[in-house]
């Protein structure tokens, strides 16, 4: 069996702002990737609302990504895939994040693991085979900065899609989408955007 650890933010936690709740098990996207995969595949979601990918949210210090993420990936390890779709929140107005600092901290996750693995005994014990996983970024998604002002504008689309051309000139796997169907939150993924975003990811997985 191959185990995939999805580590995000709310849109992978399945959240729904605007009602103020988490949609149904079976219509969040890593539950309906799961369902497509098959047996073969582990699927483990691990998201959370207002995760950075970084490390600086002094007013709750539980959502930032670095802070947890060793302690989450090596629960769950040896891993095959590794999915990182964050950088979303990082682009609110109230972090005032330069997009180079949120391309830094997203490559921070496959920084860590490299330095991890360098090490003989946690290589053995925490990564299969000695391999590093396979990793995935999924690119922050779109959203309406206009129905989210108090959290983002216009600048914050401009830091996304340069996080996102930055990746497209790299080696690094990834998966842009720029036309996810949305709540009237205008920041979560709809129902048919879970199910396109499971697809997408689908698509991704077993094309390697």
């Amino acid at each position: 069996m191959r185990k995939i650890l999805i580590y995000g933010d709310s849109n992978t936690w399945g959240d729904n702002f605007f009602l103020g709740r988490r949609i149904s098990d079976e219509r969040q996207w890593a539950n309906i990737l799961q369902s497509k995969l098959g047996s073969d595949y582990k699927v483990v979601q691990e998201g959370l609302p207002g995760r950075v990918a970084g490390s600086f949210d002094i007013e709750e210090p539980y959502k930032n990504g670095k802070d947890s993420f060793l302690s989450i990936y090596k629960s769950q390890a040896p891993i095959d895939i590794l999915i990182i779709a964050l950088g979303s929140n990082d682009l609110q107005k109230k972090y005032n994040r330069a997009y180079k600092n949120i391309i830094e901290d997203l490559l921070w996750y496959k920084e860590i693991l490299e330095e991890n693995i360098s090490d003989l005994r946690i290589k053995k014990k925490y990564f299969k085979k000695g391999k590093m996983p396979r990793i995935i970024y999924i690119m922050p998604i779109n959203f309406n900065y206009g129905l989210t002002s108090i959290l983002f504008n216009k600048d914050s689309d401009d830091k996304r899609l340069k996080v996102i051309d930055w990746f497209k000139n790299t080696d690094n796997e990834i998966i842009i989408s720029n036309n996810m169907p949305l709540f009237k939150d205008g920041i979560h993924m709809n129902y048919k955007g879970h199910e396109m975003m499971s697809e997408e990811v689908f698509k991704k997985i077993i094309d390697k």
